[in-house]
């Protein structure tokens, strides 16, 4: 337990979309744990079933059970902060619940008078008008909102928040890769090798996916790795376009982030399609193509140097683009960068809970 100070919070209540199985998740929680682990803080995690997790590294730190209404009533009653713990949390591209339920607790916790906080938030897509409403009431309030990416800023203006008040930062889990497993341009294997992380929401058959993939494979030599970071969503359609490859691939289910960073750094070519593929290839300084699903993406490429696949077009379309574009590794300055945002980040959270840190009632 901590010493007894003045105007420093004590207890930090963060929400996320934790326990659920998708690597970018867990990967944005270890990075949020991290941050955290540096500042007078005793942090509690809001997950999907606690007891899926091994001892927490940092002491002040612990679980609550995010489905179980007492836990989290207690929860919220105990801290005296609440915070958006990183990640896509507010967007009603795939489900205007999802929203609802993040921005519910944060606007019960500010009317029961706690401080709220957005940390290394990426907002949007938000086209519904009452979410938009939703939006500016919950973050209207904060004491810190901090989002990932300008296209974040640039929502939130939207919905009614001064940008002026909104600070941009980088996504949790690219700076705990680059602070983690940053590394020199890698030179590729000895054998032509390509990571690949499909998702079906980018809209592309099966047979589509795995058209475009052996187009780029199939010059080169290339094998192919097939990796899965959210078996719940992606797995059965990675194993379908497997069945359609006619070039060698293998299955990667659920890696670490440190073999994940280690498939991409030892690459000829990394295809991502997921936001935190793209990241771990960036910290591994892989040759990179996204395939953009979402906004999200597209805007990380455009931070980060890599280009951009839109599912508008054909596979054969895609794979010349990609084999007409120089795909570099990310520069050692957008690495810096990123360690300067992250900490930055956590230096502004740091001095915005030592000033709104009474006591709650």
């Amino acid at each position: 337990m901590l010493a007894e100070a003045p105007n420093i919070v004590k207890r930090l209540l963060v929400i996320g979309y934790y326990g659920f199985g998708n690597f970018g998740d867990e990967l944005i929680l270890s990075g949020v744990q991290a941050e955290l682990a540096g500042l007078p803080c005793e942090a509690v995690f809001a997950v999907h079933n606690p007891q899926q997790y091994a001892p927490l590294c940092c002491s002040r730190h612990s679980l609550v059970d995010r489905g179980d209404p007492r836990a989290m009533n207690e929860a919220v009653t105990r801290c005296d902060a609440v915070m958006l713990g990183g990640g896509g949390l507010i967007q009603d591209a795939s489900s205007w619940r999802s929203s609802l339920y993040y921005l519910g607790i944060i606007r019960w916790a500010a009317l029961r008078g706690r401080t709220t906080v957005s940390y290394a938030q990426g907002i949007g897509p938000v086209t519904r008008d009452w979410i938009r409403r939703l939006v500016r009431g919950a973050f209207e309030p904060m004491a810190y909102v901090d989002v990932r990416d300008e296209a974040s800023r640039a929502l939130l203006a939207e919905c009614g928040i001064d940008p002026a008040r909104v600070t941009v930062s980088c996504d949790v889990g690219l700076a705990h890769l680059v602070g983690q497993y940053g590394t020199p341009p890698a030179l590729p294997g000895q054998e032509p090798h390509i990571v690949a992380c499909l998702n079906p929401r980018f809209g592309w058959t099966p047979q589509q996916a795995a058209r475009f993939l052996a187009l780029l494979a199939d010059p080169l030599g290339a094998t192919i790795d097939l990796v899965v970071l959210f078996p719940g969503s992606d797995l059965a359609y990675t194993r379908a376009v497997q069945e359609a490859l006619a070039v060698s691939s293998n299955l990667v289910q659920a890696p670490t982030a440190e073999v994940l960073t280690s498939l991409c750094a030892a690459s000829t070519m990394t295809v991502a399609g997921r936001y935190h593929m793209a990241a771990a290839a960036v910290a591994a300084r892989a040759r990179i193509v996204a395939l953009a699903y979402d906004p999200k993406l597209a805007q990380l490429g455009a931070y980060c140097g890599f280009p951009s696949i839109s599912a508008t077009v054909t596979a054969e379309r895609a794979a010349d683009v990609v084999r007409s574009v120089p795909l570099e590794p990310a520069s050692a300055a957008v690495l810096s960068a990123v360690r300067t945002a992250g900490a930055q980040r956590v230096s502004h959270l740091g001095s915005v809970l030592h000033m709104h840190g009474d006591e709650p009632e």
